[in-house]
Order: structure tokens, then C-alpha cells, then sequence
């Protein structure tokens, strides 16, 4: 019995922290992370998806344009059904956190742009999942478990949020 004992010992030791979920968020980021789940089929002019966030809601193309955190975001995996993400931001209280879908063209930073990216999906407020979620990335630390749904089924335009006017 006392060598029983001790390889029970010497498993639970040797897993450490035992079978808890992996981690999300990489601990050094200052920003928000989640889980991203995909539906729909993917259209064949995608270009690109990733991650945008803004401190107040954007009115305008110039202000979802020049607005956006991080100004140039990096891409997620998108060919997948599930993936986790995390962004790097600045602390404060975020109104709109969402994946963008970008078609294949190039971006010139103006309100041209909107011809090129669709909303693939935003976080929601749990409370009323028709409204946009608040993210608050508090002082050297990250927002977490910041999951929401991604529908390529249902790429909406920019100016099904925001005022665009021609330039």
C-alpha cells in the first residue's frame, strides 16, 4: 500500500496544477482576449479577419477608420471552427470589440475602405445580446474570456453602423 501511495503522490506532483484549463490570455498581455467561434462557409475573397476595438463608439467612416485599437492589427486564424485571440490595448473601457472581415484589396486608410471590410462579429452584452458588450482592460492586465461569434454567413457593412458620406 505505501508504494501506491507514493506514485499517487508523485503523479499529482508531477501535473502540477492538476487538469485545469489552459490559459487563454499570455500573462504579459495588457489588452483583452477570448475565444473566437466561426460559422458559416468562408467566403473565397477573404483576405483577412482580425481584431478592432474602439473607446467610443464610432459615428463615422473617418472615426471607424482612424479610431481603431490597434491601429494596425494583426490577423487571426479564420480557416478554422474555433480559435482563441488575444489584442494588446491600452487600459480604459472599450465600447466595441469585434472581428472585421477584410476582402482581398489593399486598405488606403480613408473611408474607401468600407468597400473592403465587413463586421464579422462583435462581443455582445450578455445582459441584451443585441447591443454591443463594454470591454474594460484594467491597468496592466487583460481582459478575459472575452468570446464571441464570428458569422460568415452575415459580413455586415460598416455603414450598417455608422454614417459614411462620399469623399
Amino acid at each position: 500500500m505505501r508504494k501506491v501511495w507514493f506514485v499517487v503522490v508523485a503523479v499529482v506532483a508531477a501535473c502540477g496544477r492538476g487538469l485545469e484549463p489552459e490559459p487563454v490570455c499570455a500573462p504579459t498581455l495588457v489588452g483583452a482576449c477570448g475565444r473566437l467561434q466561426f460559422r458559416g462557409a468562408v467566403p473565397d475573397s477573404t483576405d483577412n479577419v482580425f481584431i478592432a476595438a474602439y473607446l467610443t463608439f464610432p459615428r463615422t467612416c473617418t472615426e471607424l477608420i482612424a479610431n481603431r485599437q490597434p491601429f494596425i492589427p494583426s490577423s487571426v486564424p479564420y480557416t478554422v471552427s474555433a480559435t482563441t485571440y488575444g489584442v494588446p490595448l491600452q487600459p480604459g473601457a472599450y465600447q466595441w470589440l469585434l472581428a472585421v472581415w477584410k476582402k482581398v484589396g489593399n486598405l488606403t486608410l480613408s473611408n474607401a475602405d468600407t468597400a473592403l471590410l465587413r463586421v464579422a462579429g462583435y462581443y455582445r452584452n450578455p445582459a441584451d445580446t443585441t447591443q454591443p458588450g463594454v470591454v474594460t482592460v484594467p491597468a496592466g492586465a487583460f481582459a478575459n474570456n472575452v468570446d464571441f461569434v464570428v458569422d460568415f454567413d452575415r459580413l455586415e457593412p460598416a455603414t450598417d453602423f455608422v454614417m459614411c458620406t462620399a469623399q
